[in-house]
């Protein structure tokens, strides 16, 4: 069919209004309005893939805490104590997670290794690579000093850190706000030395990507050459050597027992293949072991869900590289286009609803289906996973989104044969761009109060534990 026969397949058929408001973008009501940008240029497909992945090391939550305190102290000579403000969600999803190379879990020690680090921020989330065992046993020493201040309070944003460092003399002050590695202010001394305004490239770019039909943007990732989406092969080979040194590692437990129980039958199904591998990689990030993971919208976890959900099917069905290439884009593009829509920091596992909801997608293209079927994957994704809270990045994330990223195959699976949750059924709407939009309002302000108690519940957990 020639682009210029499908506008009116396109164009959806909603005529119901979203309420006004400046939590609600321009983009966010195309869907409603039927205020489209109809034709996607590949190179602005590939522009926004760009700019939403990235390196991580170690979870991103300990990361940006890291980063920040490297940028406040890499404006002092030395350091004699920090103190760090962090949002409820960050304090959420980093106080129960494995930091490389350290053996302990948290943000307090990714604080301290912070100050030791000041000379590699530049690095953003690859700071971590750095953890030596000098590095890490410096930094348990100044907690055990009690040099370092960690605390979670109301903020400005969802995603905020607030790091200074001090010594007898001066102090030095840096802000992180809505993106991972979104470094928004620094001063000295109480004077800002540098500033710029706090919206992140990562909503511009998500919103950008919403300027356009879910239909369109895969149609677009289809028609991509191998010259121009074999980058993403070669960073799911990123994550696909993170799951690999999971099997490999003697201390991992579900990778490694998972593939004693899917060995038993003979050779595994793509299920289990993906079940597998997403499981291993998600397993050995969460337990800080030092591997390296291509995040993607913000989340190494998504980032492993999408790049190797599709990577370990496709190898499965033995896809060449380009059909493998494409399907990676397919899913990335979902991936990132959900976003505009339930924001970087969610209630809800977005493993599950944002990640695996691509690789259905994907899923649905590799196996031969159309559209129709694809939508049909990705609403069962999401109408049976989208309650699924996230309690913070730990161990259990492996289990969730290895989960997640099977059931995304067995969706598409089912839905290539015609059976899948129909639309207008719960929060699943007409289309998908409304059922993401649905989704977004279940976020926030519908789970606030669930995400309050789940940070409660971790804080009481921590005070029995200190007691």
């Amino acid at each position: 069919m020639r682009r210029q026969d499908r506008v009116s397949f396109l164009l959806p058929e909603i005529a119901y209004s979203v309420p006004a408001g400046p939590s609600v973008s321009q983009q966010t009501r195309c869907f409603c309005t039927g205020g489209w940008s109809v034709y996607m240029d590949a190179e602005l497909l590939l522009s926004i893939l760009k700019k939403e992945i990235e390196r991580s090391t170690g979870c991103t939550d300990p990361g940006c805490v890291c980063l920040t305190v490297a940028r406040a102290a890499a404006e002092l000579e030395s350091v004699e104590s920090v103190q760090v403000t962090v949002s409820d969600n960050i304090f959420k999803n980093g106080i129960s997670v494995g930091v490389p190379g350290t053996g302990a879990i948290g943000l307090d020690i990714a604080a301290a290794m912070g100050v030791l680090l000041a000379q590699h921020w530049q690095e953003g989330l690859a700071i971590l690579d750095h953890a030596t065992p000098d590095v890490v046993a410096r930094a348990t020493c100044m907690l055990q000093e009690g040099r370092i201040k960690l605390h979670h309070a109301c903020t400005p944003h969802p995603l905020y850190v607030r790091a200074e460092a001090s010594n007898t003399q001066h102090t030095a002050y840096a802000v992180l706000m809505h993106d991972y590695a979104n470094i928004t202010e620094v001063g000295r001394d109480g004077a800002p030395l540098f500033s710029h305004a706090s919206t992140s490239c990562s909503d511009e770019a998500e919103d950008k990507l919403a300027q356009y039909p879910v239909r369109e943007v895969m149609e677009t990732a289809q028609g991509l050459s191998f010259e121009q989406a074999s980058f993403l092969l070669d960073f799911a080979r990123v994550n696909k050597a993170a799951a690999q040194s999971g099997l490999a590692d003697k201390t991992m437990r579900l990778g490694p027992l998972l593939a004693e129980i899917n060995g038993t039958g003979g050779e595994p199904s793509p299920e289990q293949q993906v079940q597998l591998m997403t499981a291993a990689a998600g397993e050995a990030r969460m337990r800080g072991l030092v591997v390296p993971i291509m995040a993607i919208a913000g989340s190494g976890n998504h980032g492993i869900t999408n790049f190797l959900g599709v990577l370990a099917l496709a190898e499965s069905l033995e896809a060449d590289p380009l059909q493998t290439a494409r399907a990676l884009a397919i899913s990335s593009a979902i991936t990132i286009y959900s976003k505009a829509y339930i924001k970087r920091m969610t209630a809800f596992c977005g493993c599950s609803v944002a990640a695996a909801t691509g690789v259905a997608a994907a899923a649905v293209w590799l196996m031969g289906g159309n559209y129709p079927q694809a939508e049909l994957a990705m609403h069962s994704v999401i109408g049976t996973l989208g309650g699924l809270f996230c309690d913070g990045a730990k161990e259990s994330c492996a289990y969730k989104l290895s989960t997640a990223a099977t059931m995304a195959v067995q969706f598409a699976r089912l839905a290539l044969k015609g059976c899948g949750i129909p639309v207008s059924t719960g929060i699943i709407g007409r289309n998908i761009e409304e059922t993401f939009y649905n989704l977004g309002q279940l976020n926030n302000p519908g789970m606030v109060a669930a995400d309050k108690l789940i940070v409660d519940i971790i804080d009481q957990r921590r005070s029995r534990q200190n007691a």
